[in-house]
């Protein structure tokens, strides 16, 4: 599924019920909702700020690294070639950091974590018996 960049909330369907003995019903992909009833569950939302700062510092200290190792002779050749080193490294830098923000954010959802399904049709459901009555 696609995530977008700041969603914390994920979609959750449900496509069948399956009974204890085995046995299911469908029930054409029913939504699931937070108690609150608010579609979609929101639990621990991981968006790799980590990795995108670490692409923006590793930016900087390319375009740092070109601007200071040239000094401050200002010949047309040392000129050309700091200003073709700081374009070089502006633009990996920014291919670094495009690369951290087209990381989807990883949304995780607990064990156990309470929902609701929304039904939004009749479902027919056979009577469930204990196994002592069915014996």
């Amino acid at each position: 599924s696609v995530i977008a960049f700041g969603q914390s909330r994920a979609l959750l369907v449900w496509s069948r019920i399956i009974y204890p003995d085995g046995a299911s019903i469908v029930i054409d992909n029913m939504p699931a909702s937070d108690v609150a009833g608010y579609a979609g569950l929101s639990d621990k939302v991981d968006f790799h700020t980590f990795r995108l700062l670490k692409g923006v510092v590793l930016s900087t200290l390319l375009g740092v690294g070109t601007e200071l190792s040239f000094g401050d002779s200002e010949s047309d050749i040392v000129a050309a070639l700091r200003e073709s080193a700081q374009t070089a490294a502006n633009q990996a830098g920014q291919k670094i950091v495009q690369r951290n923000l087209d990381i989807q954010p990883t949304i995780r959802i607990r064990p156990g974590w309470p929902l609701r399904v929304i039904v939004h049709k009749d479902l027919v459901l056979r009577p469930v018996m204990a196994k002592e009555a069915r014996l």
